[in-house]
């Protein structure tokens, strides 16, 4: 299952989702070839669950979609979480932009059940090396995301997964209010 879990439509299309916009996405998630998306607007749930909703009813089974929301932590730290029917699933975004994650995860790898190793826009801020030893050192499931702020590029990055329950085998953790 090819997933990009790391998007963002609204900014894509300035729109609120309706049936055309939410059309769009789809078009688009499916031209790339992957089966769903993660909709992590910045500080904003509510617009996945819509286009979630949408999709279940205008265009069901043709992808999936997993409400989220990007959250600014501090000044260098950014994490998504996803929205799953059971549990929330936390993974720390395009960690070196805006700074150093290092100090981040020392204290709060327990809040966190994934790190993104790919970034269609941040991969030339990002140190593979230490991103995937923090990965081993913390049981982290490393992820691959586009960051899309635009349509064309929803899945030009996405994360492998045998099933979306590999999503629900890490710790259980509670959202960020």
């Amino acid at each position: 299952m090819k997933l990009d879990l790391h998007t963002h439509p609204w900014e894509a299309t300035l729109s609120p989702p309706n049936r055309e916009v939410v059309g769009e996405i789809v078009a688009h998630v499916k031209r790339r070839g992957i089966q769903g998306i993660g909709i992590t607007e910045h500080h904003n749930k509510e617009y996945g669950y819509r286009v979630a909703e949408l999709v279940r009813e205008y265009f069901p089974g043709e992808i999936l979609v997993i409400p989220g929301q990007e959250i600014d932590i501090d000044d260098r730290v950014q994490v998504v979480e996803l929205y799953l029917k059971e549990s929330t699933f936390r993974f720390l975004a395009h960690p070196g932009h805006p700074g150093d994650f290092e100090d981040y995860l020392e204290k709060h790898a327990q809040e966190l059940q994934g790190i993104e190793v790919r970034n269609l826009f941040h991969d030339w801020k990002m140190d593979q090396e230490k991103i995937q030893r923090a990965a081993k050192d913390y049981n982290l499931l490393l992820l691959s995301g586009s960051d899309a702020h635009s349509l064309w590029n929803i899945g030009r990055y996405w994360t492998e997964l045998k099933s979306l329950s590999d999503l629900h085998t890490k710790r259980e953790i509670a959202p960020i209010v």
